[in-house]
């Protein structure tokens, strides 16, 4: 999130081959999510996937339900980023459930929220989605730090847009916030992510140089990543932009 995709991904590996020497069940599982996490932010869906089902299989192997329950909404996730959204949400739902059975503090509970919103759009329900997406809003807004509150926002605009073009300006609003929210929390991935859905909808708005202003400047911040899907559609558009005038 602070720009260092690589690094991130490069960190996350190292954090697995540690827990795995050590041998700690519980770790094991906490570091494959988190690094399945890591590239599902880079849109890597096959190895977020990969590393949802290990967290599953230490799950199983040691009865860990709440790893089993945020596991399979990882798995879900990626599933549905995979062209899968229907098995991906169902596997979702049913975990949700279990999560919300469980003794145990809601930590996970907005990002759970988030990507079963996200795998509601991909599944062609978005207005499900925004009303999973106002949920998680409301919880982390109240109750946790910033970082990810980019992510919500951006989603809750491609959601507006997904649901009807009539919801353009309030999608452009949430994706103004998602970007602006990035630069406040220093977070030029996350600033990149929301300028590139932001600068989008202001070409079909006609409103080419400030999208071109908005990407180049989203895009000059980052020192690495450059072979991520959201950094190459970043430079796509920025081309595109540039071809066209």
């Amino acid at each position: 999130m602070l720009g260092f995709p690589d690094r991130a991904r490069d960190r996350a590996n190292e954090a697995i081959a540690l827990a795995t020497r050590l041998n700690h069940p519980s770790t094991m599982a906490y570091a494959q999510f988190h690094t399945g996490l890591v590239h599902f932010w880079r849109r890597e869906e096959e190895e977020a996937e990969e590393c949802a089902q290990a967290v599953l299989d230490i799950a199983d192997e040691h009865d860990f339900e709440i790893w089993r329950a945020v596991g399979s909404c990882l798995r879900g996730a990626a599933l549905a980023g995979m062209g899968a959204a229907p098995e991906g949400l169902a596997l979702i739902e049913q975990a949700m459930s279990t999560y919300q059975r469980l003794n145990t503090p809601p930590v996970f509970w907005p990002l759970l929220l988030y990507l079963q919103a996200g795998a509601c759009g991909a599944a062609g329900r978005p207005a499900e989605g925004l009303g999973l997406l106002d949920e998680a809003v409301e919880v982390a807004t109240q109750t946790s730090g910033k970082t990810l509150w980019p992510e919500f926002f951006q989603l809750k605009g491609d959601l507006l847009l997904a649901s009807s073009p009539d919801n353009a300006a309030e999608a452009e609003s949430w994706l103004q916030r998602a970007v602006d929210t990035a630069a406040e929390v220093e977070a030029p991935m996350l600033q990149l992510r929301a300028a590139l859905r932001l600068s989008r909808l202001w070409c079909e708005q006609g409103k080419r140089e400030e999208a071109r202003e908005l990407m180049s400047a989203a895009h000059g911040r980052l020192t690495e990543g450059f072979t991520i899907a959201d950094v190459r559609d970043a430079e796509a558009l920025l081309a595109e932009m540039s071809y066209l005038g």
